[in-house]
């Protein structure tokens, strides 16, 4: 667990055994960023896992833009996808959800969408993905 001034992260990921896992950066109690990591042998519908009406991949009022990979960005949360050949599979798929994002604002759709144009590559080159 990392903390800076009030901000703190509770993660479960292990990059080099490549097992799904949450992290999260928090503010006090608040979960502010949720990231889930999978690995998958296959590639995965991404507009299946956005739509999905569960808490670990939902994303609001998804819609697919054009990007380097495989990526969805909905009201409050994003999701990309990258072949990545590691123990856990062939493909990569990083899901971001801001919970702190009423479902019906629509004002930070642009934000998600430069925040995954950045963190995603940087997260695939840091996984070392082939």
């Amino acid at each position: 667990m990392t903390r800076v001034e009030g901000w703190h992260e509770y993660s479960r990921v292990d990059r080099a055994q490549a097992v799904t896992a949450p992290c999260l950066a928090l503010a006090g109690s608040d979960v502010m960023l949720s990231f889930r990591f999978s690995w998958r042998p296959v590639a995965t519908d991404l507009m299946y896992l956005a739509e999905d009406t569960g808490v670990v991949s939902g994303i609001t009022d998804p819609r697919s833009i054009s990007f380097g990979y495989k990526t969805i960005v909905g009201t409050d949360g994003a999701i990309s996808q990258a072949p990545c050949e590691t123990k856990g599979g062939n493909y990569f798929t990083l899901t971001l959800q801001l919970p702190q994002i009423k479902l019906t604002d629509q004002t930070h759709r642009k934000d998600i969408e430069k925040f995954m144009r950045a963190y995603f590559p940087a997260t695939v080159k840091t996984l070392g993905c082939k």
